[in-house]
């Protein structure tokens, strides 16, 4: 019965040094937090989130446009994360910060840019759709469509495009804006031959 108590408020310690962490996260997040920081303990510590909305060290509400659950930390949770915090391993706590970064950072980009693959099996081809959206409003500021010749190469194009969607787009957009194009793509002396 102890150690029942124990691995509660471990999985209670961790989940508020998440919130602690990062602020107000959406339930997926977190989620994809703990399965990639903490797999095994994944259902102890989403299986506790009831317990530790009923000792007010966090609290749940719904996100109005997409309905989610997000979690904030209350005082409570927050004097749980300091006080406790040192007792989660220098590990867990490098790879739960590492993940969530990044994460937080796929999401952002993923709110700016929207990028899928469409098939038109009667044509025998596939696109690439790629558009970079305002943050502010969620109009388009750009958008692309690419050939692939296979669903493996539009992935491919996918993957590499995700990679660094930011070097991409400022490329893009500078070859329309800043006439600066051509310092990418100098002829060296050797091609000019």
């Amino acid at each position: 019965m102890e150690t029942d108590t124990n691995d509660r408020v471990d999985a209670c310690v961790y989940f508020c040094f998440i919130l602690d962490s990062f602020g107000d996260l959406q339930e997926s997040v977190i989620g994809e937090i703990i399965m990639c920081a903490a797999q095994s303990e994944y259902f102890e510590i989403m299986g506790n989130i009831g317990f530790m909305i009923e000792k007010k060290l966090i609290e749940e509400k719904k996100d109005p446009k997409s309905g989610e659950t997000i979690y904030s930390l209350l005082d409570e949770g927050k004097r749980l994360a300091n006080d406790l915090g040192s007792h989660i391993s220098a590990f867990l706590k490098e790879e739960t910060l590492e993940t969530g970064n990044e994460l937080l950072k796929r999401n952002k980009r993923e709110r700016s840019i929207k990028c899928d693959i469409s098939s038109d099996p009667k044509k025998n081809r596939y696109d690439l759709n790629i558009k970079f959206l305002n943050e502010m409003n969620g109009d388009t500021i750009l958008e692309m469509k690419m050939y692939a010749p296979t669903r493996k190469k539009a992935e491919e194009m996918r993957d590499r495009f995700l990679s660094k969607p930011s070097f991409i787009i400022t490329r893009i957009m500078n070859m329309f804006l800043k006439d600066d194009f051509f310092m990418y793509d100098k002829i060296t002396p050797e091609e000019n031959i």
